[in-house]
């Protein structure tokens, strides 16, 4: 039996959340293959370990959802925030493929309580 994780083909995903300075900051949720789930707070990180191949990723906060594929071949880094004006929540790193799936149009009221507009 090897050792060391890399070995068996398990590799670590760090997610770092920014930090943003918002009137209201609620936890962002990480769904992992639609099974783990994961939350992460404003400008923190934790670590999932993922094997090798394809996962998907879904971060969410209320409406606000956004989904990631990414392929894992080695450790990486992923960072989330807030998008101040939208109030969507933007994904970004190595290996990334994101989908935004938000409602029709949010606007940024009191420096961060975001509100939605039909």
């Amino acid at each position: 039996m090897p050792l060391r994780r890399e070995d068996r083909g398990t590799y670590d995903i760090i997610v770092t959340r920014e930090k943003q300075k918002f009137l209201i900051n609620p936890k962002i949720k990480i769904i992992v293959d639609s099974v783990g789930e994961y939350n992460i707070e404003n400008n923190s990180s934790i670590t999932i370990p993922l094997t090798t191949g394809a996962h998907t990723l879904l971060f969410s906060s209320g409406m606000r959802k956004t989904q990631t594929d990414i392929d894992v071949t080695e450790n990486m880094n992923i960072g989330v925030k807030f998008n101040r004006t939208s109030g969507e929540i933007e994904v970004s790193g190595y290996k990334t493929s994101s989908q935004t799936n938000t409602p029709k149009m949010s606007i940024s009221v009191g420096g961060g309580l975001f509100k939605n507009i039909d």
